[in-house]
C-alpha cells in the first residue's frame, strides 16, 4: 500500500471509521534509516569522498523482513506509523547528500509499497535536520506529506507533530509558531468533543 501523505494538516486513513468500534492494534516503528549502517561502519562517513557510493542494502533487507512480518499478522494492524528517521542522509547538507537521499527515498518507497496496511510517516531529525530550514521542511512535505496533522482511526483522534520545532526552531520560527497554534486548536477540539485521543 502506498505511503499516505497528509495534506491541509489532515490524513485520511482508509478502511477506518470516525466512530469507535472496538479495540484494534497498530504498529509504531522508527529509525529504519536507510544508509545508517554504512555510515556507522565508516565512523560517521557523511563527509567522505565516497559517500555517493554508500550502500543501504542492510536496511533494505531488514525493512523488507519487517514488512513481510507485518503482512503476516492476523488480524492485521490498522496502520503502521514510522516515527522518524526514515532516511539517513541529512537534508540540505550537500549536493552529494541530496543525491544519496533521493536514492534512499526511492528504495524506502519501494520496500514499504509492499506493506498491506497504511503507512503513516512522522519526521525526525534526519528527515528535516537538527535545525530545520524552510527548504528541508518543504522537501519533507514534498516527499512524505505534511509534517503535522491529525487523523482518526475507528474513533481514536491522533495528533502528529514535528518535534524538531521544539528542538531548534531558529530558522523557522513562523512555521514553529503555526504548528503551536494549530496544536492548541486541535487539543481544544479534542477536549470539547470528548474525543478519544
Amino acid at each position: 500500500m502506498p505511503l499516505l501523505k497528509a495534506s491541509n494538516n489532515t490524513l485520511s486513513l482508509p478502511g477506518t471509521s470516525q466512530q469507535w468500534k472496538d479495540s484494534f492494534s497498530f504498529i509504531q516503528a522508527a529509525d529504519c534509516q536507510f544508509g545508517m549502517d554504512w555510515v556507522y561502519q565508516r565512523n560517521w562517513g557523511y563527509d567522505r569522498a565516497d559517500y555517493n557510493e554508500s550502500d543501504w542494502s542492510s536496511e533494505i533487507k531488514w525493512s523488507s523482513s519487517f514488512v513481510d512480518t507485518v503482512n503476516k499478522m492476523d488480524p492485521p494492524p490498522k496502520f503502521l506509523i514510522m516515527c522518524g528517521d526514515m532516511l539517513d542522509a541529512w537534508p540540505g547538507k550537500s549536493e552529494m547528500s541530496l543525491e544519496v537521499r533521493n536514492a534512499q527515498y526511492k528504495d524506502f518507497i519501494k520496500v514499504f509499497d509492499s506493506l498491506n496496511i497504511p503507512l503513516v510517516c512522522v519526521c525526525g531529525n534526519h528527515d528535516v535536520g537538527n535545525s530545520p530550514t524552510s527548504e528541508t521542511i518543504q522537501r519533507y512535505r514534498t516527499d512524505f506529506g505534511d509534517d503535522w496533522f491529525t487523523f482518526v482511526c475507528d474513533g481514536l483522534f491522533c495528533i502528529v507533530i514535528n518535534s524538531q520545532y521544539y528542538e531548534d526552531p531558529q530558522h523557522v520560527p513562523d512555521i514553529a509558531a503555526d504548528q503551536e497554534a494549530w496544536l492548541d486548536e486541535q487539543l481544544a477540539v479534542a477536549h470539547q468533543d470528548n474525543t478519544n485521543t
